[in-house]
């Protein structure tokens, strides 16, 4: 296949896939916002890496230039974009209802963005109770990881894979060289003490609330490139990284197991025909 971006497909190559009974496409969810040295669309240049390559492997589609939805805490900074959560469900709902009229039914969303949850949950709950198609957000950049922990980005296990995302994108030149940045990474400034506690005096309730940033170095860091050679070795570095862990991603069973439960769903809404409304 030339390409698997649905945006750089041309319309026979589409209607070719889906006509060979190809009905899988993996939705790449992004963000644009502050992110310490990093360029803004960091975390939606991630998404499209993993969805290229998971399509790759699992003979689906990838769908990108989504960048713009919920950001969280980071509009302290200009340089970050803001969609509310409402808007951005809104706009994946209809994302979805046109997607299924194109003919896809394994619909697969991929973040990279924490508080995409809000936004990419609710509305794959809402699109099941509304077409009874069991659409999917997935986090392959936590593939395996222990989310029940706190997060804090000085404590992140050490990747290249944001690095290596760009690569895979064909966009590996944005990121910056500075010859004269320090050697070490850079992880930005501490959030307010205030701000800390409340996340401490939640974490034994297992709860969560709304935070803003008090500055733009509070949120993401990274490493500095010193030369073109550099840059170069830890983006392929990061490219290995996220296509090894493709590959140890059993997607055949994933789509599998959505079939399946799409005919169990059947069979529980003809013994339960309320459930056929969208209440």
């Amino acid at each position: 296949m030339r390409t698997r971006i649905l945006n750089k497909m041309t319309a026979n190559e589409v209607e070719k896939y889906l006509a060979d009974g190809g009905n899988t496409i993996f939705v790449a969810v992004g963000v644009v916002e502050m992110h310490g040295p990093l360029p803004l669309d960091v975390e939606t240049i991630i998404p499209e890496a993993f969805a290229v390559t998971m399509a790759e492997k699992a003979d689906g589609l990838a769908l990108i230039n989504l960048p713009y939805f919920f950001p969280g805490g980071t509009i302290v900074s200009p340089g970050t974009v803001h969609v509310s959560v409402r808007e951005s469900i809104d706009y994946l709902m209809m994302l979805s209802r046109s997607l299924v009229a194109q003919g896809f039914r394994k619909i697969f969303f991929i973040s990279a963005h924490g508080p995409a949850d809000l936004y990419v949950d609710a509305m794959c709950r809402d699109f099941f109770q509304e077409t009874k198609i069991h659409v999917c957000h997935l986090h392959p950049s936590m593939y395996g990881v222990d989310r029940s922990k706190p997060f804090d980005f000085k404590n992140m296990p050490k990747s290249y894979a944001g690095y290596g995302a760009y690569k895979i994108m064909g966009q590996m030149e944005v990121l910056p060289i500075d010859s004269d940045a320090p050697d070490a990474p850079q992880w930005g400034e501490e959030v307010s003490p205030i701000q800390q506690e409340l996340s401490n005096a939640l974490r034994p309730f297992g709860g969560k609330t709304s935070i803003y940033y008090t500055s733009s170095k509070q949120h993401g860091g990274g490493r500095p490139f010193h030369s073109e050679e550099e840059r170069l070795e830890i983006c392929t570095r990061g490219e290995k990284e996220i296509r090894d862990l493709v590959d140890k991603m059993d997607l055949e069973r994933l789509k599998n197991a959505v079939d399946a439960y799409h005919a169990h769903v059947q069979e529980i809404i003809a013994k339960n025909p309320r459930l056929a409304g969208k209440y």
